[in-house]
């Protein structure tokens, strides 16, 4: 079970080693607000961030403007930092942030026709775009054009640049987010501090078994979301997800990368479809909604009433593609 909400956030056991910050549950989006803050307001550390770099752009620091979380041309970018040099020309720098989630397909690539597309606009001069990420992430098939910078070597570069409690706080705050590298170790860190958590989900996968043997494949233990990807035997995850969305009461069986016009035209044409068609636009789903939303603190009594049924219907879906997956591989864009 790859659980999305906590593939983004990470806990950390806290040791003198982080005495500064007493943070212990961290998601992308606080990284994203620190380096909008860093890039905007601290000129020595904003400087290393784009100098660190085989090709970087020549401008004064800090940024002028700095965003988070732009959507735009189809992708979301964490953050955005608009740099201008002596010359008033201005330069871009998008910065995708990481803890532990994987890319998504050819997510990196999207930022490069982004600052590509902007700058061939006329919006920029420049661009870099770099991902930023612990070092137990590095990645050594980053496209061309991406650099990786590590949460670790910021930190150091950081320290570099003042010596006050602020800047002891943020070193401490980065060190700390990059604490957790995998699922064993946050399903690890979940069961030993948040006991209900365990007793909630070791229940769930008792009445799993009970009712669906051997059918459903957990990858992570003891998410604290009800928001997860499960799968099962045979399950082709370069080409589909199943998104259960507890919070809400729906699952989806979502065609990663597919011609959303061709996938309508397929369905029309195959009887008992489950669910109702969602379009995005370079994706389709199948989504059955209308059950009992829920959450882990409903407690133990709502197992049988909301969340296996959720479960029947992540099944119902996943054996229609596996009933007309010949049918349905029609959808995918090559």
């Amino acid at each position: 079970m790859a659980s999305y909400l906590s593939e983004n956030e990470v806990s950390v056991d806290m040791s003198d080693d982080y005495k500064d910050c007493n943070i212990v549950r961290f998601k992308e989006r606080d990284i994203d607000l620190f380096l909008a803050e860093e890039l905007k307001v601290n000129p020595e550390f904003s400087a290393w961030f784009v100098g660190n770099s085989a090709v970087a752009f020549d401008c004064e620091h800090p940024a002028i403007c700095t965003e988070i979380n732009v959507v735009e041309d189809g992708s979301e970018a964490d953050v955005i930092a608009t740099y201008r040099n002596k010359e008033g020309e201005i330069f871009r720098l998008f910065v995708e942030n990481k803890i532990t989630a994987q890319k998504m397909h050819k997510q990196l690539e999207r930022y490069i026709r982004r600052a590509k597309n902007e700058s061939e606009r006329g919006v920029s001069k420049g661009w870099l775009v770099k991902l930023f990420a612990p070092r137990a992430y590095w990645d050594p098939i980053c496209p061309d054009g991406v650099q990786m910078l590590s949460f670790e070597d910021a930190a150091l570069a950081l320290r570099k640049s003042g010596d006050d409690a602020r800047i002891s706080y943020k070193c401490d705050f980065l060190m700390a987010a990059s604490v957790i590298r995998n699922r064993s170790e946050r399903d690890l860190h979940n069961a030993s501090t948040q006991p209900f958590v365990k007793l909630w989900w070791d229940t769930v996968y008792q009445r799993i078994e009970e009712n669906f043997p051997g059918y459903f494949i957990h990858k992570t233990l003891y998410p604290d979301s009800v928001y997860f990807a499960p799968e099962t035997k045979g399950f082709p995850r370069s080409l589909l997800r199943v998104d259960f969305k507890g919070h809400k009461g729906e699952v989806d069986l979502a065609f990663k990368n597919c011609n959303a016009d061709i996938f309508i035209d397929i369905i029309r044409e195959i009887p008992n479809v489950p669910g109702d068609v969602v379009v995005n636009k370079k994706s389709a789903s199948l989504r059955i909604s209308g059950l009992k939303p829920f959450v882990i603190s409903d407690g133990i009594s709502i197992i049988d009433e909301r969340v296996i049924p959720l479960y029947a219907e992540a099944r119902r879906l996943i054996e229609f593609w596996k009933e007309n997956e010949e049918k349905l591989r029609g959808v995918f864009v090559s």
